[in-house]
């Protein structure tokens, strides 16, 4: 299911940050038989950069689980994945690490198997072993006892979603030489405002765990920010616009000339060689080339040459 959210605004006042109403339409799924996990700041795939990190009480994930009798010689694990209870299983990879342990194998141990796959078959010897699985910014640590004869198949269920998110300018593409970049913090619990993945590229997929989180799309170069909440269910992929209202500063400075551009305002300021151009909130703006210096005005919308004289 592809969930479509309404545009989330960004205050007139440049940097300066407003919400957004959002509408939902989609299912919740899952949940099954629990056992304790962890989201961890790591990076995951070519996807989305994970740089936050959840406390484990936070939440769990459900794992299921398969007993086979074997012969002797012929143990082993199965290792898979869901996105959600009744969702098919993950065919992107999860990232696996197999590490046998001595006791309940809560800490310590030798690593005997890491790989990044949907599925992994690990052939194993009887013992002890604990089980470190992670999809997007989700991950899952499972103690397990592999006895003799026996073959296990485990199915941690991640209960993550997707999110997808476009940044304009006044309901228009950015510019070419501006980019966005996303970011998705924690709101609820004890890791309420960390942040927990953050994307660079236009459209870029983050897999996140069910919860609600603030996303925060920023352009640059520029000082303009826009921000909503949004709530992750598990295998729903949301779709998310971010419309900013500012102003393109062109810097119309000669080859090798530095200059900066201060707000008026608030402390923001940007320097620079030569030719560039901003992305800037609406607002008074003091341009500076060291020889001379002049204010400007941004204004939503528009592109405002910026130099020191006409």
């Amino acid at each position: 299911m592809h969930v479509n959210l309404q545009r989330a605004r960004q205050h007139s006042r440049g940097r300066f940050l407003t919400g957004a109403a959002l509408n939902f339409v989609g299912a919740g799924l899952v949940l099954f038989l629990a056992t304790s996990s962890a989201l961890t700041a790591q990076r995951s795939d070519a996807d989305a950069l994970i740089t936050g990190s959840l406390p484990a009480t936070s939440v769990s994930v459900p794992l299921e689980m398969r007993i086979e009798i074997t012969k002797p010689g012929l143990e082993g694990i199965a290792l898979s994945g869901r996105l959600s209870e009744d969702g098919g299983l993950i065919t992107k990879p999860v990232t696996w690490k197999l590490i046998r342990t001595l006791g309940n194998g809560a800490q310590g141990g030798d690593t005997v198997y890491t790989g990044a796959r949907p599925v992994a078959e690990i052939p194993l010897e009887p013992g002890n072993y604990r089980i470190e699985a992670r999809y997007g910014s989700v991950s899952a640590v499972k103690p397990v006892i592999l006895a003799k004869g026996q073959h296990l198949g485990l199915t941690f269920v991640f209960n993550v979603g997707g999110l997808r998110t476009l940044s304009t300018l006044g309901n228009e593409p950015l510019p070419r030489r501006a980019r966005a970049v996303h970011r998705a913090y924690a709101v609820n619990g004890a890791s309420s405002g960390k942040l927990i993945a953050t994307s660079e590229r236009q459209g870029e997929l983050m897999r996140l765990g069910a919860g609600t989180y603030r996303l925060e799309s920023e352009i640059e170069p520029g000082n303009t920010v826009t921000h909503t909440e949004v709530t992750i269910k598990p295998g729903i992929l949301t779709s998310l616009n971010l419309d900013h209202e500012a102003g393109i500063a062109i810097v119309d400075a000669p080859d090798g000339i530095p200059w900066s551009v201060a707000s008026q305002e608030k402390t923001w300021r940007r320097s620079g060689i030569g030719p560039g151009m901003l992305t800037l909130a609406p607002g008074r703006y003091t341009y500076n080339d060291g020889d001379q210096t002049r204010t400007v005005i941004i204004v939503a919308g528009k592109r405002t040459k910026v130099r020191a004289a006409d």
